[in-house]
């Protein structure tokens, strides 16, 4: 019952905010700790709250360290969002390491972290579908609540696989050719990107079923 009211909480505009990191045993830039995970690319879709959804990405280009210049642009990407989404608390950790690398940008970068959401808690509180099998990964929720969208069809549908990718593409310049660079790029763009849209649908979804349970439980109190 308290679903809708938790989403109407959210303060537009939102931003979805989806990071893929690698984590190499060998650190290979200054600061970093053996498998220390570093962000390497995101997704950002932001909704206007007019019905209008942009995307941004970023992906880093080789095996320079990219923490400056993701920093930068996420900050861009996510700069008017009054509420930023992520699922899980990964991304939080994320852009703490990343305001602890780059100090030019510490602010603007807590700035941002305090206007993190976790989606995932909201279902976790409010939803629950057999489907999910016991568990809430977005893996799980989403086929169960957003049938309509799928992983199946990527080239790259798990975010072990694309750190894996990333990996052996920005460090190890593998695979070689400059037509495999540019597909698997693709690929693992559009697994990121899906990330952050699948998020949007969740949210519509979500939307959809507070406003269903408010019609059926008029005089229903939520709990605290």
């Amino acid at each position: 019952p308290a679903l809708g009211a938790a989403l109407a909480a959210l303060p537009r505009p939102i931003a979805y905010l989806d990071f893929e990191t690698i984590g190499p045993a060998v650190p290979v830039w200054d600061g970093c700790t053996p498998w220390q995970g570093v962000a390497v690319q995101f997704s950002v879709h932001v909704e206007d709250g007019a019905g209008k959804v942009t995307h941004r990405e970023w992906l880093a280009e080789g095996p320079q360290d990219p923490r400056s210049a993701i920093a930068a642009v996420l900050v861009d990407a996510c700069r008017g969002a009054k509420a930023v989404l992520t699922y899980t608390g990964f991304e939080r950790t994320q852009i703490k390491k990343l305001a602890a690398a780059v100090p030019g940008l510490a602010a603007d970068l807590q700035d941002l972290d305090g206007r993190l959401v976790d989606l995932a808690k909201i279902v976790r509180e409010h939803v629950y579908h057999p489907e999910f099998g016991g568990s809430f990964s977005l893996k799980e929720v989403l086929p169960a609540l957003v049938p309509e969208l799928s992983y199946d069809d990527l080239e790259v549908n798990d975010g072990n696989v694309a750190s894996a990718l990333l990996n052996r593409m920005l460090l190890r310049n593998d695979p070689a050719t400059a037509t495999e660079r540019a597909t698997l790029r693709a690929n693992l763009l559009a697994y990121c990107k899906m990330d952050t849209w699948a998020m949007v649908k969740l949210v519509e979804t979500l939307r959809a079923l507070g406003s269903k349970s408010a019609s059926a439980n008029p005089g229903a109190m939520p709990r605290g």
